[in-house]
């Protein structure tokens, strides 16, 4: 279906597994919300068997699964901003450090963000990774400054685990074993090498959730908690183990639908965040073999990341918490893999 006025279709989960409340009035449910950056609805729970995504499809199959929701506008930024304050915003990725910048100045002059609003009816409130825009939620050269919070009086820890990847600036961009992103030409546009999760940034960002998990629960204090967990991949470039990729050899791929230029005035671009990536100038809209290991690569990244999903979701079980707490899966934008011969995001149609 093509929807020139809509905005970008995303999905979202929600498995709330909620005690008996009538007999345990007094506790408040926890809440985990799960953020995945440039996930596309193509999933095996939406339908497409194709794809490895054991995890959130379980998710799916114990919740809800929102078929008709829409964000504000199909850029990080702008979407988030909307998720995370409610309100309609700027369109740019500097949308939440604009609201910030205000909001440090005159903190009553705006309503509190969602997780601020946590934070102030008595919940502990922790963000790791890409929740905002920033993955860590500061700004700065190397977005690593606690004088310029994205989000202020919203978190009581928002962390971002860097490892050989320096800074969140180089965990946002960063490929295999610490390589940060100077000029994106120079960098591969896919990649997939052997090693543990721990060797792309995503891997160390959902350690650091299972440690949050664990202090969170530990029982020092009476507080619920809001922990949001925001994962990278699969945005570009598409870097991911291998072994994720391999679940895609020999697996055929439907063809693209809707794969030409649309005609008439629409918010077709010419995938200028792609291209930037590809050193190879190769053009996947007349090069079917690349178009095909791009959608390979960027499968492989969706399955990477549902692991995460995985290794967060059981760490919740292993914690006691999981009966007592709400769990919500949002992409925040989609992603055009081919369709109206786009490869990126920024355009309104509903992929």
């Amino acid at each position: 279906m093509q929807r020139n006025s809509a905005l970008s279709l995303m999905f979202i989960f929600a498995m709330a597994l909620l005690p008996n409340l009538e007999a345990d009035a007094a506790k408040k449910p926890n809440v985990l919300l799960l953020c995945i950056d440039d996930l596309r609805p193509e999933l095996a729970c939406f339908g497409k068997s194709y794809i490895k995504s054991p995890n959130i499809d379980a998710l799916a199959a114990r919740g809800r699964a929102f078929n008709r929701h829409y964000v504000q506008a199909p850029t990080c930024g702008a979407s988030r901003y909307a998720l995370l304050t409610g309100t309609y915003g700027p369109s740019g990725n500097g949308a939440l450090f604009d609201r910030g910048a205000k909001v440090s100045k005159n903190a009553d002059s705006y309503p509190p963000s969602f997780p601020a609003w946590f934070r102030q009816n008595g919940y502990a409130t922790v963000s790791v990774g890409k929740v905002s825009h920033h993955p860590g939620g500061r700004g700065g050269k190397d977005w690593d400054q606690d004088s310029i919070p994205e989000m202020p009086l919203s978190w009581d820890r928002h962390l971002l685990p860097a490892g050989p990847w320096q800074h969140p600036r180089g965990a946002m961009h960063g490929l295999a074993n610490g390589e940060i992103r100077g000029d994106a030409s120079k960098m591969d546009l896919f990649q997939a090498v052997e090693g543990p999760d721990s060797i792309y940034p995503d891997g160390l960002i959902v350690d650091e959730a299972l440690s949050q998990l664990d202090l969170l629960t530990e029982g020092k204090d009476d507080k619920p908690f809001f922990l949001a967990v925001g994962i990278i991949r699969p945005h570009l470039p598409f870097g991911a183990p291998k072994k994720y990729l391999d679940l895609y050899e020999g697996v055929e791929l439907p063809p693209i639908p809707h794969p030409t230029k649309p005609v008439g005035k629409t918010t077709w671009h010419g995938s200028g965040e792609f291209m930037k990536y590809n050193r190879w100038k190769r053009n996947p809209n007349s090069d079917a073999d690349f178009a095909t290991e791009v959608r390979r690569h960027y499968a492989a990244c969706v399955s990477y990341a549902d692991a995460q999903v995985g290794r967060v979701i059981e760490r919740l079980h292993a914690t006691g918490e999981a009966d007592n707490t709400i769990v919500v899966l949002w992409g925040d934008h989609g992603w055009h893999l081919g369709e109206h011969a786009i490869w990126g995001k920024h355009a309104l149609f509903e992929e």
